[in-house]
């Protein structure tokens, strides 16, 4: 009866620690975003500013997601626990807000936070943080559980991921038939839900790709870039057999595109949600054929 007690006192005083470091988070999160500072340090009121709250819980999932990865292993003793969960929670919350500064200049480098956030309320813009929040929170997990506990792999692989989803991220404009920046300016929800389905698909492929057993780095690259190149062969065939089965009329007048009135921009919503949900869909798919089939003996060894 003791030991379930000395468990359950050993598990609340890792719950504060965990909220310790949320706490640090918030310093850390000011530090790389200083328009934020405002709304971290005062209260915060989710119903003064929905894509504001949108944001920001969105960073909060993200980094539950990658707590979820680390562990508390007490066979060294207590102290050690804490302390390992310490560096190893900083380093990846570190990386994980340096990640998401880093796609944010990339992908929104001609729109600023406060001007869309603070003052005009874009959903549009907060749909495609909370896309980068998520998505490469669940890509940094796999880096963590590849990386095996080394550092020096865990940095490698960090800066692998983001080259890998940079340049994923420049595909938008071949794949979508929806200009980025036009509809982001006129706070288009149709565009910031295509890019939703679109980044997600490539973080599902990016994060399977990674998820091997890294020995040889070289090799380990190289199974990374054919299991991609595999991916961009099988994902069209998918889209092409969601788009026939279904008969989905996959066009969308420029017309449309362009005239932002009421009923246009209810068009391209619809539009922008199928766009996105297939490409996801797609995506989804492909990782069962390039990471769920497993040969085994099926081809005879001599």
């Amino acid at each position: 009866m003791n030991e379930l007690f000395d468990k359950l006192i050993l598990r609340i005083v890792f719950t504060i620690f965990m909220l310790f470091l949320l706490y640090l988070y918030k310093y850390a999160h000011s530090f790389l975003y200083p328009s934020s500072r405002q709304q971290l340090f005062k209260r915060f009121f989710p119903i003064k500013n929905s894509p504001d709250t949108m944001i920001l819980v969105s960073r909060i999932l993200g980094i539950g997601l990658l707590f979820s990865q680390f562990y508390f292993f007490m066979s060294e003793g207590f102290l050690y626990a804490l302390l390992d969960f310490f560096l190893e929670a900083s380093i990846g919350f570190m990386i994980y807000l340096t990640s998401i500064y880093i796609l944010e200049s990339i992908v929104l480098f001609n729109f600023e936070y406060q001007d869309e956030v603070l003052k005009r309320k874009n959903y549009a813009y907060s749909i495609i943080s909370m896309a980068h929040s998520i998505g490469f929170a669940y890509i940094l997990k796999v880096v963590l559980a590849v990386s095996n506990h080394s550092v020096i792999m865990l940095f490698f692989l960090w800066l692998f991921a983001i080259v890998l989803i940079g340049f994923a991220t420049k595909s938008f404009g071949i794949i979508s038939k929806l200009p980025f920046n036009r509809l982001l300016v006129q706070k288009n929800l149709g565009l910031a839900f295509s890019y939703l389905g679109f980044f997600w698909g490539w973080t599902l492929i990016i994060s399977s790709s990674i998820n091997n057993e890294l020995i040889d780095i070289r090799w380990f690259s190289i199974q990374v870039i054919l299991k991609i190149v595999l991916s961009l062969i099988i994902i069209p065939i998918f889209r092409k057999g969601l788009l026939i089965i279904f008969k989905f009329h996959d066009e969308i007048e420029k017309e449309i595109v362009i005239d932002n009135k009421p009923e246009n921009q209810e068009k391209t919503l619809g539009y922008g949600i199928y766009e996105g949900s297939i490409f996801f869909a797609s995506c989804f798919l492909t990782t069962v054929i390039t990471g769920h089939i497993n040969f085994g003996t099926f081809y005879p060894v001599f």
